[in-house]
């Protein structure tokens, strides 16, 4: 797995707030972009685009002491404008968001770069809904618990995909064949149906997977490469329930 500082910069709810509060000074002072832009001794063209990415927080690791102090003085303004959002940003809330993400890319550094990536952006737009305001300990639980769902889907779909392959390969069908498009169909239908009745009493869930055998006669589906993506199906979700991998 790739470093989250890769993916995402840990300032980034910081930044962002302090780009609001940065903007609304300036605009009170009566001060456009290009104004600014020159009392920060930038070029005013050049300027205007950086103090832009100030405002709306996109520097990745945000404006820096120096550059903030600068612009708090154009504005006319002291450290005690932002000191609230320093504050809030050093608080215990800060904390549950920082452990919240660690939970998070604990549960997803098995997983390939790619999935991991989206389990964790995942993440960090259920966060970035709230942007100007820290999140509660129990919103934090729950964004954890529903990436970590999120992240669980990816590591259950990379595991059907590895079995659809192995499976359509030995019986020498193409994965964008019509029956190897077919197959694949139930076979996901019989995993999410054991999925999805995994507690219940065995002959419930005996009685669903009966009705299943139904759907690959309809669909014109080859009878014994559907049982074979039946058994095939029950195994894997076996396996998986061992290894606690289906929640």
């Amino acid at each position: 797995m790739q470093p989250a500082s890769n993916w995402l910069s840990d300032s980034s709810l910081l930044t962002k707030e302090v780009g609001v509060r940065l903007r609304l000074l300036r605009e009170q002072a009566g001060l456009s972009q290009e104004a600014v832009a020159v009392m920060l001794g930038l070029e005013p063209t050049t300027g205007k685009a950086q103090v832009s990415k100030i405002e709306t927080g996109h520097y990745r690791y945000g404006p820096g002491l120096v550059r903030l102090l600068d612009f708090l003085r154009a504005c006319g303004c002291g450290v005690d404008a932002v000191l609230d959002i320093l504050d809030r940003h050093t608080s215990r809330e800060t904390v549950v968001e920082e452990r919240a993400t660690a939970d998070v890319l604990k549960a997803i550094e098995t997983l390939p770069p790619k999935s991991g990536r989206r389990a964790f952006y995942y993440h960090v737009g259920l966060s970035h809904k709230a942007e100007l305001r820290l999140a509660n300990s129990a919103a934090a639980r729950e964004r954890v618990r529903r990436a970590l769902a999120r992240a669980g889907a990816e590591s259950r779909e990379l595991r059907l995909k590895r079995e659809f392959n192995y499976l359509l390969n030995k019986m020498h069908i193409g994965w964008a064949d019509p029956s190897g498009i077919g197959l694949r169909s139930y076979g996901r239908k019989v995993f999410a149906t054991l999925r999805r009745l995994r507690k219940a009493r065995p002959d419930r869930r005996q009685r669903a997977l009966d009705r299943l055998d139904e759907w690959p006669v309809r669909m014109g589906l080859d009878p014994t490469q559907a049982r074979r993506v039946k058994q095939a199906m029950m195994k894997l979700f076996e396996r998986m329930v061992r290894s606690g991998s289906v929640d």
